[in-house]
Order: C-alpha cells, then sequence, then structure tokens
C-alpha cells in the first residue's frame, strides 16, 4: 500500500533539505518535488507559503 505524505510531511522534507542547497547533490529537486506536491494536493497558497516559511525566495524560488 502506498502512503501519501500529508502537508506536514512535505514540509517536513523542505525544512530537512533547505539547509543543503548548493551543497548536497539533488537537494534543490527534492525542495522542487515538494512544492509541487503541495501545490497539486493542498494548493499553491500553500506552496507559497512554504517558499516564504522557508526563505526559499533568497536561495532562488519565486512565489506563483
Amino acid at each position: 500500500m502506498v502512503k501519501t505524505k500529508t502537508l506536514k510531511e512535505w514540509r517536513q522534507e523542505i525544512k530537512r533539505e533547505v539547509r543543503f542547497v548548493g551543497i548536497k547533490p539533488y537537494s534543490h529537486n527534492i525542495i522542487n518535488i515538494s512544492l509541487e506536491a503541495i501545490a497539486s494536493k493542498f494548493g499553491r497558497d500553500e506552496a507559497n507559503k512554504a517558499i516564504r516559511d522557508f526563505g526559499l525566495e533568497k536561495l532562488g524560488w519565486k512565489e506563483s
């Protein structure tokens, strides 16, 4: 059985990876996937909130 992640779990994924952007390979990809999943399942407003909450704009992400 495939368990789908909750909003909290997707946000935790971003929180784990944000400090490694530019250091650890694939961190930016994991964040992109997480943001797209949040937008798809919980709405663009939630994805934009994650961008703001985790300071992703200064790392290159933009709200939409």
